[in-house]
């Protein structure tokens, strides 16, 4: 019995130890199957990544292309975000090519800011460009203030590094400084100079009973959706050499002619006295509004209250507006030697009466790359229908609109490129003389105007209203005494018959 169960106890033993010898094996083989893997997937790693590498281009005459060697920005206003610009680098070759550094000359203090195909920096390494294919580059720039009156200049440069040769990508943009004003109503009288732009965000006010005077040569530059309002006086004050602008506050060529751009000048209901003279107004919503009560329409705007908005206008052109040129509501204006075209509605709307003398003043819409004129270019009403969705009407005497050789033409559908509509039956008194109308209907009180005959403008499409040698407006006009030159201060003859519209020929 003893000697049986040593024996079995020994066989026993040989029987776990031949089981965890097994085990101890088989756990070797795991482990050298596991390490046999992860050697194989660096090799293949390893031999993948030499293979792509040996694919790249790595010829020391490698050269990338650009589309452009510099990337310039219009004037920029210090302290104020550019456009975004874009070029694309190129490689032409049919095997990859490996960048080994794009940078950004002046890092992270430089001016301007770079992505490169969807990464910001200033520094990237290893940037693949396939074969026979391109990325983008994008750039922008911000300019810092300094002293200087005039545009300055700020430059940096991109680096490009490949197979050893550096090429470059040249950035430039001039700066700006301007007056930065900002919901600011000025209660006091106040006076601009032309020493530096005016930038205006979100809201400038002349305050009631404050007359602000805008001297020649000023530019004043509106932010989007920002409004220039005038309760008391506003004096703009050009001369023929010297004009004052009102524009948006993108000076990059492409926003140049694009309409919406800010709200507009807004002569409220109680506003006298104003006079512009010698200005240029563009990229509006509205270019000038006058006579409403706020920028919010009330009901009781309309009520008489004894006084009309008064503005004086001369030599001015306004132009690229989205809704309206010149907009007034039951006011007073004298124009003369004015242009306005390329407005996505009317160029001139004069609504709900009022009183208005024209002079030597040209409406012509056509329509631009961005606008398509849907609207009579002159339309005039004794009524308006109030923003209330009630259809209210607010109804007001025309007392008078004279227009002395002027043109109204365009391209609105089945010539109705004027309106006269004095549906609310109120006063409504108006006289053209010596005028040029496109319009579907012929009054009495057209007194020896062109109806329906093509003004001939010298050429539309690049913004020349000047009349043609065979324009029928040349030597036309009925002479007016007190108005002795034409929108750009050439002589307007007192002997010989003058030109209608703004310009006089020579």
């Amino acid at each position: 019995m003893e000697t049986q169960q040593r024996s079995f106890n020994f066989g026993q033993y040989l029987l776990s130890n031949s089981l965890i010898i097994q085990e101890s094996g088989n756990m070797f083989r795991k482990k050298a199957i596991q390490f046999t893997g992860l050697l194989f997937t660096l090799i293949t790693l390893f031999f993948i990544q030499s293979c792509r590498r040996e694919n790249f281009n790595d010829s020391t005459d490698v050269r990338l292309k650009f589309s452009t060697d510099t990337v310039h920005f219009d004037t920029v206003f210090a302290t104020v975000g550019s456009a975004t610009r874009s070029f694309k680098i190129y490689n032409t070759y049919n095997q990859p090519v490996l960048i080994s550094n794009i940078q950004l000359a002046g890092g992270a203090p430089s001016l301007f800011r770079m992505n490169v195909d969807g990464i910001p920096s200033t520094n990237l390494s290893d940037i693949e460009i396939p074969g026979n294919d391109s990325l983008y580059v994008f750039v922008e720039v911000t300019v810092d203030p300094n002293s200087d009156a005039l545009p300055y200049i700020v430059e940096d440069s991109i680096f490009f590094t490949t197979n050893g040769n550096i090429q470059k990508v040249v950035l430039d943009s001039w700066g700006q400084n301007a007056h930065f004003i900002d919901n600011t109503v000025y209660i006091t009288d106040q006076e601009w100079f032309d020493d530096l732009p005016y930038v205006i965000y979100n809201l400038f006010g002349v305050d009631t009973l404050a007359t602000l005077t805008i001297h020649e040569g000023c530019r004043i530059y509106v932010h989007a959706n920002s409004d220039f309002l005038v309760l008391g006086s506003l004096k703009v004050l050009g001369t023929k050499d010297s004009v004052v602008t009102f524009q948006a506050d993108r000076l990059e060529s492409f926003f140049k002619d694009v309409p919406g751009q800010w709200n507009g000048i807004s002569i409220l209901r109680t506003s006298t006295g104003n006079v512009i003279e010698h200005a240029r107004i563009k990229n509006a919503i509205n270019g000038v509004m006058v006579g409403f009560q706020g920028l919010d329409s009330s009901e009781a705007f309309f009520e008489d209250i004894g006084t009309r908005a008064e503005l004086t206008i001369s030599h001015t052109i306004i132009s690229d507006c989205q809704g309206i040129g010149l907009l007034s509501a039951n006011s007073k204006i004298d124009a003369t030697n004015c242009l306005i075209y390329n407005t996505g509605e009317n160029n001139t709307a004069l609504i709900s009466g009022g009183e208005y003398n024209f002079k030597y003043c040209t409406f012509a819409n056509y329509g631009s790359v961005y606008l398509t004129p849907q609207s009579a270019s002159l339309a005039i009403t004794d009524f308006f229908v109030l923003p209330f969705g009630n259809n209210t009407v607010a109804i007001q005497s025309l007392d008078a609109a004279n227009f002395t050789n002027c043109i109204s033409y365009g391209s609105a559908a089945e010539g109705k490129d004027l309106i006269l509509n004095n549906d609310g039956e109120a006063i409504f008194n108006y006289s053209f003389t010596k005028c040029f109308l496109r319009t579907d209907t012929s009054l009495a009180d057209f007194d020896d105007c062109f109806i329906n005959i093509d003004p001939r403008f010298s050429n539309i499409s690049e913004r020349n209203y000047f009349p043609d040698s065979l324009s029928q407006t040349i030597n036309t006009a009925l002479t007016l005494p007190e108005v002795l030159d034409d929108l750009i201060g050439t002589f307007r003859p007192q002997g010989p018959l003058p030109d209608i519209g703004c310009y006089e020929t020579l």
